[in-house]
């Protein structure tokens, strides 16, 4: 005797097939990186991470790679006149720029000027676990305390066991901010223009890049960062070194410098100090300060100098923050950002499979979470720098 169906049957059988497409576009949660809250981070030794540099590099006019040492960076001026008008020459600087991004398709990107740094110099990378620009981790590091939640995106891929990271185009980030708020294109203006009235440098010279080294958590990352300018000071030795000494064997905040100091010419000592250079209203830099601070001590700037400028670009006042002082007084924790870079370096190394590449991005506003996406089981570096690896091995 047949059975009867139950009321419930027939819907079961009318019910649609599952959508396979929809199912296999779905991110796999192990490729998901959950962003936690800041307190969940905090308890990271942010100070564990010293930026050791390991060498420098200049580009010319043509972004030609230069080696250089860090006493050829733009210094910083010292009789600056203020009020300072920022809108000089916008105009002509917005007319011109079409010609001038036309002349950037010959240049080589910012990420192989890095890797070629590492030929000219023959650094050794077998301690060696990332390799990128300093940028990549800051907005990483800055996701915590990024109100705007503003997205990124980064490729990614591992070569002779070491992960390279690159931003396809960081001019493009620039060009978007535009596009969505035309008064963007003041505000970046106004911070280029800012940088160059308040430094001097060689006109031959198109910027001027730090190379740094540091432990993040258990990996080792190396950093190529462009550096504002610097300043040198001398210093009159005569009579002074006990002081000095004393100082040091104290522990004082600026030990490493004094070092440097300690063990130069007692006749010509001098120090170098690495700046950053920052305009905003005066208002805001309390907001802006996690930013400036992760972007600078990354790559082991020491001061922060903020133009304070007026909603119309007029700078009345320029004032200096010491980086190591910023953390002090903040309502933002630095350790919770380098925790977020620690605990996404450690995730993403368990990601990326050898010889492969993909994308890491964070949609900001619409998911706080990253995905790792593989994209090729080949990697994206040059063909002239994976041959330099290659043979580096033999």
């Amino acid at each position: 005797m047949a059975k009867k169906r139950g009321p419930g049957s027939r819907r079961r059988q009318l019910q649609p097939e599952p959508n396979n497409s929809r199912l296999e576009n779905r991110p796999n949660p192990a490729n998901l990186y959950k962003i936690k809250p800041p307190k969940v981070y905090s308890s990271y030794p942010y100070s564990s991470y010293q930026a050791e540099e390991v060498g420098a590099f200049c580009t010319d006019q043509d972004r030609n790679v230069l080696n250089c040492s860090s006493d050829t960076f733009p210094r910083l001026k010292s009789d600056v006149k203020l009020p300072l008008d920022l809108n000089e020459g916008l105009e002509e600087f917005y007319n011109n720029k079409q010609e001038v991004d036309s002349n950037k398709l010959n240049y080589l990107p910012f990420w192989q000027r890095l890797l070629k740094w590492i030929t000219l110099s023959d650094f050794d990378l077998s301690s060696v676990d990332f390799i990128a620009r300093r940028g990549i981790l800051k907005y990483i590091g800055y996701t915590l305390y990024d109100y705007h939640k503003s997205p990124w995106k980064f490729r990614v891929c591992k070569f002779q066991g070491k992960i390279y990271m690159y931003e396809p185009s960081p001019e493009q980030r620039s060009e978007s901010m535009i596009e969505k708020d035309s008064r963007c294109k003041r505000y970046l203006y106004w911070g280029r223009q800012f940088e160059k009235t308040v430094t001097s440098s060689k006109e031959d010279m198109a910027g001027c890049y730090r190379m740094v080294g540091g432990n993040i958590g258990k990996y080792r990352v190396l950093l190529g960062a462009e550096v504002d300018a610097i300043r040198v000071t001398s210093h009159d030795n005569d009579g002074g070194d006990d002081i000095i000494i004393e100082e040091v064997l104290q522990g004082c905040p600026d030990c490493n410098r004094l070092k440097k100091y300690c063990n130069s010419s007692p006749s010509n000592a001098t120090s170098t100090e690495f700046i950053e250079i920052k305009t905003c209203v005066k208002r805001q830099v309390k907001n802006k300060t996690s930013f400036g601070w992760l972007q600078s001590y990354l790559a082991g700037i020491e001061t922060l100098v903020y133009g304070f400028r007026d909603g119309e670009g007029i700078v009345d006042q320029i004032a200096e923050y010491k980086v190591s002082e910023v953390p002090r007084t903040a309502d933002w924790d630095a350790g919770a950002m380098f925790g977020l870079i620690s605990g996404v370096l450690k995730w993403l190394h368990g990601q990326v499979d050898e010889g492969c590449s993909g994308e890491l991005e964070y949609l900001g506003a619409h998911k706080h979470e990253i995905e790792f996406r593989k994209l090729s089981n080949e990697h994206f570096l040059p063909e002239w720098f994976a041959s330099y690896v290659n043979l580096s091995k033999e």
